[in-house]
């Protein structure tokens, strides 16, 4: 590897970005797509880095440490904070970049283009198909099946997956040295970098995702109504916690997935068959999607519990 970029996994795709680098073919956009906290978003900000970096990476640089501080005039960094991107939002994004560039490039980095509802993502495709010289877009999404077919075909993009828990249990190790819950931690990770290292550093993390997976396993369990419905009313108005009992849940459905294609006998094997759990991942998938559509919430996440009950 040309430069550090103290990330776990993902070789292939980093040695790809550093060849376009040292082959100076560089595009005007790049797509990184992938399960959320894979690790993608903090790649597209390293990446945002070495570009505007003269000298590989140094870290000590005025543009390192502006980039670093989040201040740098030319390098533009939108994370995600649970809000849509509005269109207005994409006008002044707009506007920035239009304005005349200091440095080597003007780079805007988004976080869940996702967040752009349909009228803000064509609006955005504008800016995309024209681009201002000397700007690079490097955009990352959770679900590209929401961002527009035209968007992904004006945009080189890079897919990154899950890593092996192997991968991921030596970096622990050599990170954080030996744990009790490392185990868990793996479990419940699902090969997501960014999540493992954030159950590792933070214990309310760590209990609150133990909770959500206890409390997707009683579900999944038995027939309680009232219960599943007493849980959607307590989360539905709060949009992190409901992305986040998605998220658990996905993770959740593809470990049975996984233990029921490993396992003769599945202690769950009574209630659901294969084919029942794959079902219920398709209608978790759907649920998501009409949530970020601004379907009634308590509604989606009613229908979505209905189907665990048997």
């Amino acid at each position: 590897m040309i430069y550090k970029w103290d990330i776990v996994g993902h070789q292939q795709q980093l040695l790809r970005l550093e060849k376009e680098i040292k082959e100076q073919k560089l595009t005007h956009a790049y797509l990184f797509s992938g399960p959320e906290q894979d690790g993608k978003f903090s790649i597209a900000k390293i990446f945002a880095n070495i570009l505007q970096c003269q000298n590989d990476l140094c870290r000590t640089c005025k543009d390192c440490k502006l980039i670093q501080a989040g201040t740098h005039p030319d390098t533009i960094i939108m994370e995600d904070n649970g809000d849509a991107i509005k269109i207005d939002d994409v006008r002044e994004l707009i506007r920035k970049t239009n304005l005349t560039s200091q440095g080597l490039y003007r780079i805007i980095v988004i976080e869940n283009i996702e967040r752009m509802p349909v009228e803000a993502q064509n609006s955005f495709l504008k800016t995309l198909e024209e681009p201002p010289g000397k700007t690079i877009f490097i955009i990352t999404t959770s679900h590209i099946d929401e961002v527009l077919l035209t968007i992904q075909s004006r945009v080189r993009h890079y897919n990154f997956s899950t890593i092996d828990d192997s991968v991921l249990k030596d970096y622990l190790k050599k990170t954080f040295g030996e744990r009790n819950e490392m185990d868990e931690v793996i479990n419940m990770a699902q090969g997501r970098p960014g999540l493992a290292i954030d159950l590792i550093k933070n214990s309310d993390t760590f209990s609150h995702q133990k909770n959500l997976y206890n409390q997707i396993e009683t579900f999944l369990r038995k027939n309680d109504l009232a219960q599943k419905f007493s849980f959607i009313e307590n989360i539905e108005k709060d949009h992190k916690q409901v992305e986040l009992f998605l998220d658990a849940f996905t993770r959740y459905l593809r470990k049975l997935i996984f233990e029921y294609q490993q396992m003769p006998k599945h202690p769950l094997s009574n209630r659901f068959t294969l084919r029942d759990i794959v079902n219920l991942f398709e209608v978790l998938e759907k649920t998501r999607y009409l949530i970020n559509r601004n379907v009634n919430k308590k509604l989606a996440l009613e229908n979505l519990l209905i189907q665990t009950e048997k």
